[in-house]
């Protein structure tokens, strides 16, 4: 093997280990810094930063959370995230109560 092709397939075993190591680290949604509330009409991901929300409440019968966040252009901007089952609900709720 040539040199170049050693710090090719280096390189590439770079890259490929600095791609995995989140898989090592992976955060739960409820930690992470955006808030993932779905996608819009247009199939575009509806995200909010932690920053903005300045209330969170939690409605078990409809099964969602909603986030009230500061928005210049609304003065009732909010995002709603939905959960299959209850159980999910509480677990989200818990995680974010304490990475708050």
């Amino acid at each position: 093997m040539t040199k170049s092709n050693r710090t090719f397939i280096g390189i590439i075993l770079m890259l490929s280990a600095a791609l995995f190591v989140g898989a090592i680290w992976d955060k739960t949604e409820a930690k992470l810094k955006v808030i993932k509330a779905g996608v819009d009409e247009k199939g575009h991901p509806i995200c909010v930063n932690k920053s903005q929300v300045y209330l969170f409440k939690k409605n078990e019968v409809e099964k969602t959370i909603t986030f009230f966040y500061h928005d210049p252009i609304s003065d009732d901007a909010s995002v709603k995230k939905s959960f299959s089952d209850v159980d999910n609900l509480n677990k989200y709720w818990g995680e974010l109560l304490k990475s708050w």
